[in-house]
């Protein structure tokens, strides 16, 4: 499927077909996001191919169970991480003019991601954001439950502020990217389209750049409209469910109320570094690299790690290191796997677990990536 033409009805063989993935993924599935559209939205995202798309799901569906991001339940929660007093929340109702979709308007050329980066571990801004798509998610499934039909969020980003300067071209090919990659891998199919809006004349450079980094399906959905875009928008969703700071002086279309972004004062920007008892490992370019630790129940492992490249990490159990040995596939997840952080690390990644059972617990690193840099990851590992 490309740009946005959504199946919204479940046909008999898309029923067989969510009824086989359901039986392959049962035991990691929760109630609440067992429904028939969600099911159907990872096999549309991987063209009905169950076997390349079950790990990808159990990924995602591990990411639901662990208690501390709460994501079945975080929607419910109020909007109060930190983070959010810097991006606002964009989530305005139901698209009318694009059926079965929501409208989310994304402030992209107003928001200030690079303050943000600055002042945060990438981890805690992916931990924010999840908020923000575990609502558009909820507003979805709200709306299927209603009408039997499948639907999608509408993604409008405003350019209004963008400039071109060094920071924007980092910021989208390393954390924006990486927030995409995020996305990407765990909301399937939730996004009709993008629609960008306001868009100045460099955006063409900056999508030269962007489209190799966005995933195909992504940059299919990818809609940018011209100079007369507050006519053509109209042609995409009601008026009510779009900002009402797009109007001009004399007029009042749009009528949307949606706060609008700060920056993110300097005073907060990370001026740190990383304990002087750290340690380090080297990660050769395609390799993997790993720490052990023997950890008894209930103990916490606190960490902080920074990275000189870009890497991903996981957090995993083993009850019988002879059994399972290297093959980390038999290890038990028990901590997000983050497949692309960005780097070099602006803000260490810091967070905390508690462990569930006793046994060997394995920090697992990735430069596999990598063509030819050597990832060097400082690391503090503290158990309490």
């Amino acid at each position: 499927m490309t740009g946005g033409t959504v199946p919204a009805k479940l046909s008999e063989s898309d029923r067989q077909k969510v009824e086989e993935l359901r039986a392959d993924v049962k035991e990691y599935l929760t109630p609440y996001y067992d429904t028939d559209f969600n099911l159907l939205r990872w096999l549309v995202g991987h063209e009905y191919n169950i076997e390349l798309l079950k790990p990808k799901l159990i990924n995602h569906l591990l990411l639901r169970k662990f208690e501390d991001w709460n994501l079945d339940g975080i929607a419910a929660t109020p909007r109060n991480h930190p983070i959010h007093t810097y991006w606002k929340s964009g989530l305005t109702g139901e698209a009318g003019k694009t059926p079965n979709a929501f409208v989310n308007v994304e402030q992209t050329g107003a928001n200030d991601y690079w303050g943000l980066l600055a002042a945060h571990p990438t981890n805690e801004i992916l931990r924010a954001r999840v908020h923000d798509l575990e609502s558009m998610l909820a507003a979805v499934m709200k709306m299927e439950e209603k009408t039997g039909e499948r639907g999608a969020i509408l993604y409008i980003m405003d350019l209004t502020g963008l400039k071109f300067d060094r920071n924007v071209t980092t910021l989208v090919s390393g954390a924006l990217a990486s927030i995409s990659a995020f996305m990407s891998d765990h909301y399937v199919e939730l996004i009709h389209s993008f629609v960008l809006v306001n868009v100045p004349s460099f955006i063409h450079a900056i999508w030269t750049l962007a489209r190799p980094l966005l995933p195909e399906r992504t940059r299919n959905k990818v809609k940018i409209l011209g100079s007369n875009w507050r006519t053509e928008i109209l042609e995409l969703a009601d008026a009510s469910v779009l900002p009402s700071y797009w109007n001009g002086d004399a007029s009042s279309v749009f009528t949307a109320n949606i706060e609008r972004g700060v920056p993110v004062p300097h005073q907060l920007y990370y001026k740190g570094s990383m304990p002087a008892d750290s340690k380090s490992l080297s990660v050769k370019a395609g390799k993997t690299g790993t720490v052990d630790m023997e950890l008894k129940e209930s103990e916490s492992i606190h960490y902080l790690l920074h990275g000189d490249g870009q890497f991903a990490f996981a957090i995993y159990y083993s009850d019988d290191v002879t059994r399972d040995g290297e093959n980390i596939e038999k290890w038990k997840r028990v901590y997000p796997l983050f497949q692309k952080i960005p780097g070099p690390t602006t803000v260490p990644l810091k967070d905390s677990m508690k462990c569930p059972k006793t046994g060997t617990y394995r920090l697992w690193l990735s430069n596999e990536h990598a063509w030819f840099h050597t990832l060097k990851i400082t690391y503090l590992l503290t158990i309490e």
